[in-house]
């Protein structure tokens, strides 16, 4: 009887080390963060050749695996040299966003996911060629919690781009950033 009461007590004692120890991630319904990445176009006769962006995140987790979010990025893009009224290439400034639904596989420490999306960009230039374009999108990434209500992470994406009487436009890309749940 002793030999049993040891064996239950130290089970219990184990059991209860080994999850404290796992899952700190958070259980927080709502998500802030900040990141940085790159994306390039696609296509020869592609006026934008690559941009740099710097997003704004915020995510509002539903249930099962679900959760929305809204990515709202500041850009520089590197335009291609070309004639117009301003002048040729060179660095533009651009802003637009990404609003889409992902589908977490786990909810753990780590956090593997894909996501579908809805892109826009709005680029600062001469109108002739074209302003905003907008698009589907899909993607995929992981978060790692580094503590109980901050998780790094990165992501990969590809876009397509629609802007009428203009061919369609394809970006891929990619992320790293710093959320907080709260």
């Amino acid at each position: 009887m002793r030999k049993t009461l040891t064996m239950v007590v130290l089970a219990a004692a184990l059991l209860t080390a080994g999850s404290a120890a796992a899952g700190t991630g958070s259980f927080a319904n709502r998500s802030l963060g900040l990141g940085f990445g790159g994306f390039k176009f696609m296509g020869e006769n592609e006026l934008i050749d690559w941009g740099l962006p710097i997003t704004l995140e915020g995510g509002y987790y539903l249930e099962n695996g679900f959760d929305i979010y809204l990515r709202v990025p500041l850009m520089l893009l590197y335009q291609k040299a070309f004639v117009t009224s301003t002048g040729g290439g060179g660095l533009v400034f651009a802003t637009g966003g990404q609003f889409g639904a992902r589908y977490l596989f786990l909810e753990e420490d780590i956090r593997p996911y894909v996501n579908l999306h809805l892109a826009g960009i709005y680029i600062f230039r001469d109108a002739i060629y074209g302003n905003f374009f907008f698009g589907p999108g899909a993607g995929g990434g992981l978060d790692y919690f580094v503590g109980e209500s901050v998780a790094i992470g990165a992501r990969m994406y590809f876009d397509m781009f629609i802007n009428i009487n203009q061919p369609l436009r394809f970006a891929i890309g990619g992320q790293v950033y710093v959320s907080t749940y709260f």
